[in-house]
């Protein structure tokens, strides 16, 4: 998970010997935007990716008023009929800050965020005169000739929820586009 020694033994070690669950906050609409560039011209060469994470600041109070709902939740009658407690472990370099805190959790969240595995749109789909997009409608790399991207990246933004059948969706109609399938309006019964 890319977490030091010393995070692991004050965070998480003193609580492995206990039933516990976690939530987590999901980020869909980040304001926040990285890129991906080649390195060179070297197709071997891996491509310089900066995902920027958390660098607009809007991003960090939806995540900390996420991070507050979380909490709340763990506090429920639902969660209290297991005498639920939130684990008090101090994040390290967030000891300044009063626990729980706005600033303490957007700490928290700073020092240990993750993806969820789930990257997205960095080849946008849309207009063909857009300067912001990679790939045109019918799924062409714009200015390569027969080149398409045909994944997850084409998403001019995350969509809301597990991308799985959203990528299936688009799986299917690059197959019918390289086909030449044309497909019928769907007609409701």
């Amino acid at each position: 998970m890319g977490f030091t020694e010393e995070f692991w033994e004050q965070v998480y070690k003193p609580y492995l010997q206990y039933d516990s669950f976690s939530f987590y906050p999901i980020l869909l609409r980040p304001k926040s935007r990285g890129y991906i560039r080649l390195r060179s011209t070297n197709p071997l060469d891996p491509p310089v990716i900066d995902p920027k994470y958390l660098t607009d600041e809007r991003d960090v109070h939806t995540l900390v008023d996420g991070m507050k709902f979380c909490i709340k939740l763990g506090f429920t009658p639902a969660y209290q009929k297991f005498n639920s407690k939130i684990y008090t472990s101090l994040y390290p370099g967030c000891e300044q800050y009063p626990q729980f805190s706005d600033e303490y959790l957007a700490c928290m969240l700073r020092t240990y965020t993750q993806t969820i595995y789930h990257p997205t749109s960095t080849c946008k789909m849309g207009d063909e005169y857009d300067p912001t997009t990679v790939v045109t409608s019918d799924l062409k790399v714009k200015g390569v000739h027969g080149l398409r991207v045909i994944d997850a990246s084409v998403f001019p933004q995350i969509v809301s929820g597990n991308t799985n059948a959203a990528v299936i969706a688009i799986a299917e109609r690059g197959s019918d586009l390289i086909k030449g399938a044309v497909r019928e309006p769907y007609e409701p019964p």
